[in-house]
């Protein structure tokens, strides 16, 4: 029997904290794929001198994971969002589920 895949998990960045309603587990496999994400897209963005990334996306086959940040700020303690779902999902579809919630 085949295992369904991951539904939805939603994450707060806030402060410099990752937390969500998943497991702890979850929390820390999002925060370091966020971490990894942003900072390569920092690194991109210095490069381009563009800055770093208010918004980005880790797309596989079986597992899209994305973020955001709110307002302006784009730095380590400003607040975002978060999701990650055990399938292929597009960019804009992740963005229009994160900026659904309220914080």
């Amino acid at each position: 029997m085949e295992t369904p895949p991951m539904p939805l998990q939603l994450f707060t960045l806030r402060e410099g904290s990752v937390s969500g309603t998943a497991n702890q587990t979850l929390v820390d496999a999002f925060a370091a794929d966020f971490q990894g994400l942003k900072h390569f897209g920092t690194k991109l963005g210095d490069v381009l001198g563009v800055g770093a990334p208010w918004t980005g996306a880790l797309q596989e086959e079986d597992f899209t994971l994305s973020f955001v940040h709110f307002n302006a700020g784009t730095g380590a303690l400003d607040a975002g969002a978060g999701a990650m779902i055990g399938e292929k999902r597009s960019l804009l579809d992740m963005l229009n589920r994160i900026s659904e919630r309220e914080f």
